[in-house]
């Protein structure tokens, strides 16, 4: 039987502890869980608030995110892309990205993924990218 759900970030929770690590905020940052009858793979609203992201890392079997509100950015190793409500980012299994609200608005993400996380990556120019004028 299929299962329904609403992305509402008044639903979320803050990270569970073993992904804190994985935002540069995590008490500001709210994860839906949402249903995924797709097996081995799990399915996630995240809401950023305005200048919170990721920090770099890989997904080893790749991830697939939907941003469904507001305007983010996505870091890859081409460099900074903005994204916004209706955009649809694949990200391949092994590549290094990081990935939130730009510094002036927040946003929200569903992320459909098999597990698999690594946060000990290089940082790359995840410092030098991220500017006050980014989405606007």
């Amino acid at each position: 039987m299929d299962e329904f759900a609403t992305v509402d970030v008044s639903r979320g929770n803050p990270p569970p502890e073993k992904l804190q690590a994985l935002f540069s905020d995590p008490e500001q940052v709210r994860v839906q869980a949402l249903p995924c009858s797709l097996e081995g793979m799990s399915s996630k609203a995240v809401h950023f608030p305005a200048g919170v992201r990721t920090n770099p890392h890989v997904h080893t079997n790749g991830q697939h995110l939907i941003v469904t509100e507001g305007i983010g950015v996505v870091g890859d190793e081409s460099g900074v892309h903005v994204v916004r409500a209706g955009d649809v980012i694949s990200n391949p299994p092994g590549a290094w990205h990081w990935h939130g609200a730009v510094p002036t608005q927040s946003m929200t993400h569903v992320t459909v993924e098999e597990p698999g996380l690594d946060l000990d990556v290089e940082r790359g120019d995840y410092d030098e990218v991220y500017t006050d004028d980014l989405g606007t």
